[in-house]
């Protein structure tokens, strides 16, 4: 399985999917699962439509992860129009609030990317360090090690 994930930084702030779910409290980078025919950035951007409601244009592919069987790249991404809102995407129309948890969309002030609690934790503190060194995030493609959930 083959999963795409945005990295999208706006005057200050990075977009991410809160979740509450089954008792935890965490954030995700907006993606999901590549469809058939779909090529990796298309993949990206639709799921970026789907979820947060906005267009991105994914640029290149900075990190990647293999975890449970599972390749997942994210690709960092220009926010390209519309305004961050819930749409009409499986994550908010599923009736069983109990099982799948509840997903906010939202932008979020870069300095606190510190200390939320981002996953894959692996991606986050790269992303923090890499910030540091070359703002525009362009660079080679890293490979990540990360544990298995």
């Amino acid at each position: 399985m083959e999963r795409y994930r945005a990295i999208i930084i706006k005057d200050g702030k990075i977009a991410l999917m809160e979740r509450h779910k089954k008792g935890r409290h965490f954030f995700v980078f907006p993606g999901g699962g590549r469809e058939k025919g779909e090529t990796e950035k298309e993949c990206c951007e639709r799921e970026v439509l789907e979820e947060f409601g906005i267009k991105v244009k994914a640029k290149n592919m900075i990190y990647q992860i293999f975890q449970n069987n599972t390749k997942q790249g994210f690709f960092v991404c220009d926010w390209i129009d519309g305004e961050i809102h819930k749409t009409d995407a499986e994550e908010y129309t599923k009736k069983d609030v109990n099982i799948s948890g509840t997903y906010d969309p939202g932008l979020f002030d870069l300095e606190l990317l510190k200390t939320l609690p981002v996953k894959p934790s692996e991606i986050k503190d790269v992303l923090i360090e890499d910030l540091k060194n070359n703002k525009n995030l362009d660079f080679a493609l890293k490979t990540i090690d990360v544990e298995n959930m």
